[in-house]
């Protein structure tokens, strides 16, 4: 290729690569830093609330510090999502948002950390790890038996004659200096593995798209479209992404594989080399497969909401309603192509269509807000604050909550003179204070300390039905007027203040 077809090349990188924009926006250091922060190390996703409050105390400090950041924590993820530094989804368990890093966001925040720490640019840990790698890639793709038997004999040979040396002449470590390259070689491999995570949940949620967008579009018969379907979610899972996935989830389900690398892990933070390496890439290290699992988990979650939202939009036939809307809205467009070499674009047709989104409109019909205008000039002056009445206070939570202190002592009061009650029995002897709401208190207190009382006249071969009777209360607001209700039969057993220790001390 000559330099002037590699050069413009380069120039299309620069405008697709969605890493060199994010370096190129606004604030870009700024917002690589904070992001980093909150969603680059333990924590990968958090909710939108617990992200608007951590970015909120950073953009105070930051203003403190004199940058110049105008709008909340809010505006400014939300701007974050529209440039490509965070993905938005919606919680499984919670009804909100949760936000994580994409892909090109990864890769940003790992270029930038490799420009603050260079890594030395030849290393005898690395090329020790490619040549590693290279032979054992070059013998388990042979394809002749003869000479894998061999290799694996020569391999076998080296082994028996490292055992005669450590028996002879004892163990020598690795030196510390060689020890630390090598445990920053595998601690700058752990740190791109997110990225990779980020990559395929990105390439699931396109292939999602994608095969939704297909199925919509498809004019074949429904059984060839389900065909498809199927097809589309297999071809996911043995896309390059898939496969990538499918390996790493298949290693981190292994118990075996669990105990042998926190063995090793733990076996390393013991070793003399460790304090050169640093506490915090020790922990990493340590915490590491427990956070892949975690995010492992996260994907695999995401490839089964993907099939479970592909079946239930051919079950539910929602691709029908989407497929006759794309009918309508293509409908106008085609007419418009017919109509184009007849009709100039600005030729009045004499019909007003009424939009329902926001009217832009010039800015110098704005009027600006003054605060003296609706400011009120009168002084404020201390008002007379009436003596507490804890009789009335007692009164107005009556109006809004049910007194179970009294309906508990009124249970109690009958029971003491009677072995078993329900609630129409202590209704006879406490009526209803509180009108409905006494009731809704009786038979709350009846599910949980009483037990249900069966129909009597229910013939014996038949299972035992719940008895039914009748109750009544009268209207707190209006005297004299008297309500009643049909409620399952509940009774009280003993009383509740023996039944729940400390209660009647505390009601008391």
């Amino acid at each position: 290729m000559s330099g002037a077809g590699r050069a413009l090349e380069q120039l299309e990188l620069f405008d697709d690569a969605p890493v060199l924009a994010l370096l190129r926006a606004d604030n870009a250091p700024i917002t690589l830093a904070l992001l980093e922060t909150h969603l680059g190390q333990d924590e990968r996703s958090r909710t939108a609330a617990e992200l608007y409050e951590l970015l909120d105390a950073d953009l105070d400090e930051l203003r403190f510090h004199g940058q110049d950041l105008p709008r909340s924590a809010q505006q400014y993820c939300k701007t974050w999502v529209e440039q490509g530094y965070l993905t938005r989804r919606a919680a499984q368990q919670e009804r909100t948002e949760l936000f994580s890093l994409t892909e090109s966001a990864h890769q940003a925040i790992r270029f930038l950390a490799d420009l603050a720490s260079p890594r030395e640019a030849v290393t005898r840990s690395r090329l020790s790890l490619l040549t590693d790698r290279l032979l054992q890639l070059a013998q388990e793709t042979d394809p002749d038996a003869g000479r894998r038997i061999t290799a694996l004999q020569e391999q076998q040979e080296r082994i028996a004659q490292q055992i005669r040396t450590l028996q002879e002449h004892g163990a020598s470590p690795l030196p510390i200096s060689q020890a630390v390259e090598a445990a920053e070689e595998l601690y700058a491999l752990a740190l791109d593995v997110p990225s990779d995570f980020a990559r395929v949940r990105a390439e699931f949620e396109r292939l999602h798209r994608s095969l939704r967008l297909e199925l919509i579009e498809h004019d074949g018969p429904q059984g060839e479209i389900l065909d498809q379907l199927f097809l589309g979610v297999d071809a996911v899972e043995d896309s390059e992404a898939g496969r990538s996935f499918a390996a790493f989830h298949s290693m981190l389900i292994s118990p075996v594989l669990e105990q042998r690398y926190h063995a090793a892990a733990d076996a390393l933070a013991t070793r003399d080399f460790a304090s050169h390496l640093g506490a915090a890439k020790i922990r990493f290290l340590q915490n590491y497969l427990g956070r892949l699992q975690q995010e492992s988990h996260q994907v695999r979650h995401a490839m089964i909401d993907l099939s479970r939202s592909l079946r239930e939009f051919v079950r539910s036939r929602q691709f029908e309603q989407y497929r006759a809307l794309g009918d309508v809205l293509r409908r106008p467009q085609r007419l418009s192509l017919e109509l184009a070499p007849f009709v100039r674009p600005h030729h009045r047709i004499g019909v007003g269509l009424t939009l329902s989104t926001f009217t832009p409109r010039s800015v110098g019909q704005l009027r600006l807000l003054s605060p003296a205008e609706v400011t009120a000039d009168d002084d404020l002056s201390a008002a007379d604050a009436e003596p507490l009445d804890l009789e009335h206070l007692r009164e107005v939570v009556r109006e809004s909550e049910i007194d179970l202190a009294e309906l508990t002592d009124a249970v109690d009061d009958v029971l003491a003179w009677r072995d078993t009650a329900t609630i129409g029995e202590v209704l006879s002897v406490h009526p209803a204070t509180q009108g409905l709401a006494s009731i809704v208190g009786l038979l709350l207190l009846a599910q949980r300390h009483g037990e249900p009382v069966t129909d009597e006249t229910a013939d014996a071969d038949e299972d035992p039905a719940p008895a039914t009777e009748r109750v009544a209360w009268d209207l707190p607001e209006a005297p004299g007027q008297r309500r009643s209700a049909v409620i399952t039969a509940l009774r009280f057993t003993r009383p509740i203040s023996a039944a729940v220790p400390g209660l009647a001390k505390e009601l008391t």
